[in-house]
């Protein structure tokens, strides 16, 4: 230790040393860390071992690489990789050792680039899927530091020319093969290849021949590269301190939920319809590729008669395919469906008019679920009372909240016909106005979600996924769903884009037309 701060203080390559020297330290905390939570208990014993000392918290039993539900642990110890990045960065800004400009420029750029690579995976994607992070891993990080080797590569060849000693001449060998070793060992990229290079740049600055720093006025294009990556450093580090959140888990149950006692008999019925199917588009999701329905729900009051709750995909969708979406949801999602699906055509084919229809619940203003809002005139349209629709011809609407105050096991709801059998329930987290309805059928209690539950996935998940607006809410609603389930184990769940088990014994759920329901009608997988 007296010899390296010794080395230190004599070095004209003293920050390069201090910043290479605190990027390895960080490093090897976190590389068996971080190796130990992707690759499970039946990872390297090195990660294994390392990690009961390290991080008793991160000995996780199952392989994040296996699962979707990504744990706290991940993300707790994946943020302060960028720390590390920072350290090498520092390193190659201040170095000497570097004597080819052009060199340093695309070294700078590159490192700026994968650190910003890495706030996205790590802070950003925590509100996509994790295959929106595997795109920013393997189309954008993992190149970048496989140029940073080749570069480093060339820098220590060129280096050799001016060292006397026989084995500086073979250094240039030194960042692929560390990085070949220490992932081998760890089986845990990126730590370990930026592990490798900032080996290399602390050997290079300590064997550094002690060039004398040079009054030369930098070109043009160093300038740009440099104000290039401070752009890119600033906008990271402000995003990783702006996105605190991270995916919340269950940890107890919520006392404050509790059974909702009912009145069976209540004569009400519900129909269920699917008006299609969307699924993400490679720009979210590469290898997810699942389609999920739109299903639309009609309930049948004995005494109030009919209330539609959503309106499903579009006519220009069933019409005009993908092109119907339009510009950007046309890149982001892809959505099938055909005239005959449309909610007002299939209400109209079970023999009721859409005209009869005297109630539209709206669960939120995304396109796959007010498509065909203007089919039903006569009815009154109720939405959360946060609702901002964008477009101009927008329906009028009533607030959700004009209601009957009432009380619900996820809050405060308010009553539609005033008697308790439909609780209209005001929500924010997938968007900031969700509407979710609980129904009290003929034999049970119901609850239609919307998008506040995606799909049954998304339930079990502990990751918020997609791109909710307010994810910590997002997460709260999930895990009281998820407690009332555990409370009322009859009570169904119906999601914004799949279909629950349904009771042979249930007479009051009608699912119509269930070959809607089957990809193979629209000839997709």
């Amino acid at each position: 230790m007296k010899r390296l701060i010794k080395l230190i203080k004599s070095s004209k390559e003293t920050l390069p040393i201090i910043a290479s020297v605190l990027g390895i330290l960080l490093n090897l905390f976190l590389l068996p860390v971080q190796s130990r939570i992707w690759n499970g208990s039946e990872g390297p014993g090195i990660s294994n071992f390392l990690t009961s000392f390290l991080a008793k918290d991160a000995l996780l039993k199952e392989p994040v690489k296996l699962t979707l539900n990504m744990p706290e642990q991940y993300f707790k110890y994946g943020h302060y990789f960028v720390l590390v990045y920072f350290s090498l960065l520092t390193a190659i800004w201040s170095s000497r050792f570097i004597r080819w400009q052009w060199l340093k420029n695309c070294a700078l750029i590159i490192t700026s680039v994968a650190l910003s690579a890495n706030i996205l995976i790590y802070w950003v994607s925590e509100y996509l899927t994790i295959y929106a992070r595997k795109i920013f891993f393997d189309y954008i990080e993992v190149p970048a530091i496989a140029i940073l080797l080749i570069l480093f590569t060339i820098i220590a060849f060129k280096s050799k020319d001016y060292s006397d000693s026989i084995w500086k001449k073979y250094l240039y060998l030194l960042p692929v093969l560390f990085a070949v070793l220490i992932t081998i060992l760890f089986q845990y990229i990126p730590h370990a290849p930026v592990l490798s290079l900032l080996i290399c740049v602390l050997i290079l600055s300590i064997n550094n021949e002690q060039i004398e720093k040079t009054h030369d006025k930098p070109k043009w294009y160093s300038i740009l590269v440099k104000v290039v990556a401070i752009i890119l450093i600033v906008i990271s580090f402000g995003i990783s301190f702006a996105i605190k959140y991270r995916p919340s888990s269950i940890t107890s149950e919520n006392q404050k939920i509790k059974p909702y006692n009912f009145a069976k008999n209540s004569g009400i019925e519900l129909y269920v319809f699917n008006t299609g199917f969307n699924r993400m588009t490679k720009a979210l999701s590469p290898t997810y590729k699942k389609w999920r329905p739109c299903p639309v729900y009609l309930i049948k009051h004995p005494k109030f008669g009919y209330v539609l709750f959503d309106t499903g995909i579009s006519e220009k969708v069933a019409i005009e395919g993908q092109s119907g979406l339009g510009f950007p949801m046309s890149f982001l999602f892809e959505s099938k469906s055909k005239p005959e699906m449309l909610a007002f055509n299939q209400i109209k084919k079970i023999g009721i008019d859409p005209e009869e229809i005297k109630y539209v619940a709206i669960s939120h203003l995304h396109d796959d679920h007010i498509g065909t809002i203007d089919a039903f005139k006569n009815a009154q349209l109720i939405m959360n009372s946060r609702s901002e629709p964008q477009q101009a011809n927008f329906p009028k609407f009533t607030n959700a909240s004009s209601f009957k105050k009432s009380n619900s096991p996820l809050g405060k709801s308010y009553d539609l016909f005033g008697d308790k059998t439909i609780q209209l329930i005001e929500k924010q987290g997938h968007t900031d106005s969700d509407l979710i309805l609980l129904v009290t059928l003929n034999e049970g209690l119901i609850l239609l979600s919307g998008d506040a539950v995606v799909h049954y996935d998304w339930l079990k998940s502990n990751d918020v996924e997609r791109l909710p607006t307010q994810p910590a809410k997002a997460a709260k609603n999930r895990n009281d769903i998820r407690n009332l389930e555990l409370k009322m184990p009859d009570l169904i769940v119906f999601a914004g884009h799949d279909m629950p088990a349904i009771p042979k014994f249930r007479k009051d759920i009608v699912i119509v037309n269930p070959l809607f329901f089957k990809t193979d009608y629209l000839n997709i997988r």
